[in-house]
């Protein structure tokens, strides 16, 4: 060690400071004894290989270390050689602060897998991905799936499967081929085998494949698995289905007999016409309509007024565009394709039954208030001021004083959309948009996953070509939504 630090020592004090020019540069360098040791220097200068170097003292070359000995100090060297060139990084590199929130969201989110496309499953992809965002009906599946004492039919493998899917689809980070799901759905549903005639699987309809599941899990999933076991209904009945009342009225003289009767639905649905232009006009001409019954007092066919209400208000809300129908001289489904808005947030108060809907009014008076104290106004003392001025409006608030405000607020939040692209109901193609959160969602177009923001949603509303919302899945809000921010100049 001692002998090393002197040769060390005895290096430093044997260099030679120099010059060297290179390419109109000129670089100051030590001059030692090694002239591997100086090339390496070089070539961190500049970026000449070494294989390259050609080093030059008083006109001669030096090519070996005994060289070096004939450079006295301050000399001045040249070298000759051309650098590396630097390449492009062939990889791109973005940075966190680079990139836009959809994208963030799109880097660090998880559930973004896609689904393989086995033979026109648009309809059912788009379906699925709507689906496995629903945390109740896959916690359902998932202790279904677990559960020992399950029938073993195959309604239930499917089951098992679905839930196998959406546990794949939350852990994978590239697309999942579903091919047992697919399987065992033609098997046990053979109109969704059907083949055209080039022998390909022909494409389906997204709502008849979402009635089916549901159909299938509501057979499967008794209220055991749900999240109110001693509910009398099913899993898929607590979270779509809701009671309503149907008032007939016949609209000919001779018969005045009306008819109420309660049923259950597990959707709503939003009928088009060319005066259609919302979603909210589009469901109240389906729950107000004009339909054809036998009248037992004119002993024929008459035409019914039929009323239908909300009775209660489901947790998961489904509305289908009835944007198909039979084309009798083409002699096939054809397509509506007039533009119909859609909200994210969907009031439903008007399509209830009087007593929900006071309900739904009283609690949102009570909410209302809430805000008021905590904003600091007195709102009693405004509605007070108002009863002295309109002593009629004072006795009907004392009657919605008394109604119980109901448990949610009668505001649905939407989070899904399944859309259809094409003007022909048994082709085109079909995507699910799932949201993510604030104004960012995600596009399912089978195997691809891109992000998207709220404004690319509300351009499905139809018009045109693009890709038109088919199917909307709304959560009902129980807690009253901030009001929405005021856009313009203060």
């Amino acid at each position: 060690v001692h002998e090393s630090r002197e040769h060390l020592e005895g290096s430093r004090k044997m260099a030679k400071k120099c010059s060297l020019k290179w390419n109109k540069q000129t670089f100051e360098v030590e001059v030692g004894e090694s002239l591997q040791e100086l090339q390496a220097k070089l070539y961190s200068l500049t970026q000449v290989p070494i294989e390259r170097q050609k080093l030059l003292y008083r006109g001669r070359q030096l090519k070996k270390d005994g060289d070096l000995a004939k450079v006295k100090p301050s000399g001045k060297l040249m070298m000759m050689g051309s650098a590396d060139e630097l390449k492009a990084p062939t990889k791109k590199y973005v940075f966190e602060e680079d990139l836009s929130a959809s994208e963030k969201v799109q880097l660090t989110k998880e559930n973004v897998a896609g689904l393989n496309n086995l033979g026109n499953t648009c309809y059912m992809n788009s379906t699925v991905q709507c689906l496995r965002f629903i945390p109740e009906l896959k916690a359902s599946i998932q202790k279904y799936t677990s559960d020992p004492a399950g029938s073993g039919d195959m309604h239930s493998k499917m089951l098992i499967l679905m839930g196998d899917m959406f546990n794949r689809l939350d852990k994978a980070t590239e697309p999942f081929t579903p091919m047992a799901f697919v399987n065992i759905f033609r098997t046990a549903f053979p109109q969704f085998a059907q083949r055209g005639k080039s022998g390909m699987y022909m494409q389906q309809d997204a709502d008849e494949c979402l009635m089916t599941f549901m159909r299938v899990a509501g057979s499967q999933l008794s209220p055991k698995y749900g999240l109110d076991p001693n509910s009398k209904e099913n899993v898929v009945k607590q979270l779509f289905g809701f009671k309503i009342s149907r008032t007939l009225k016949c609209a000919e003289e001779g018969d005045d007999e009306v008819k109420t009767k309660e049923d259950s639905l597990d959707k709503l649905t939003c009928h088009i016409d060319e005066k259609t232009n919302f979603l909210v006009q589009g469901i109240e001409k389906s729950l107000d309509e004009v339909v054809e019954l036998k009248s037992s007092k004119l002993n024929r066919n008459a035409s019914f007024k039929q009323t239908t209400r909300l009775k209660t208000l489901p947790k998961y809300l489904v509305v289908q565009f009835v944007r198909f129908y039979w084309k009798k001289e083409l002699g096939k489904k054809c397509k509506m394709l007039r533009k119909v808005k859609f909200p994210m947030k969907l009031d439903v108060e008007s399509f209830c039954e009087t007593p929900l809907r006071k309900s739904i009014t009283a609690r949102r008076m009570k909410d209302k208030e809430a805000r008021d104290k905590e904003l600091g106004l007195d709102s009693l003392q405004v509605v007070d001021k108002k009863a002295k001025l309109d002593p009629e409006k004072s006795d009907s608030m004392e009657v919605e004083n008394t109604i119980q405000p109901s448990e949610t607020t009668g505001f649905y939040q939407l989070f899904g959309v399944v859309t259809h692209k094409g003007r022909d109901a048994d082709a085109g193609h079909y995507i699910g948009w799932v949201h993510d959160k604030d104004e960012d969602w995600s596009k399912y177009d089978d195997e691809k996953v891109s992000p998207c923001k709220e404004e690319d949603i509300l351009a499905l509303c139809g018009g045109g070509d693009w890709h038109t919302a088919y199917m909307c899945y709304y959560k009902r809000l129980d807690e009253m939504p901030p009001p929405p921010k005021k856009k313009g100049k203060k």
